[in-house]
């Protein structure tokens, strides 16, 4: 028993991003936005965020020694 498709599949077609301006400003606006992170969010909550990042590296560490 072969399987048809009895419906046309749909195709949707995206624009491509030919233009430079608008990668110029992509690339502006992600390096604002970085910047706006790094200097508004309080140094409590990036140690905090280290911090969570060595418990889960350790926890990697282990698992791989033990398997």
């Amino acid at each position: 028993m072969s399987w048809r498709r009895e419906d046309e599949v749909r195709v949707q077609c995206y624009p491509n991003g030919k233009s430079i301006i608008l990668r110029i400003a992509g690339f502006v606006l992600i390096g604002a936005g970085v910047l706006l992170i790094l200097l508004c969010v309080p140094s409590w909550a990036w140690l905090a965020f280290l911090g969570a990042a060595l418990i889960l590296l350790g926890f990697v560490l282990i698992r791989k020694q033990e398997g």
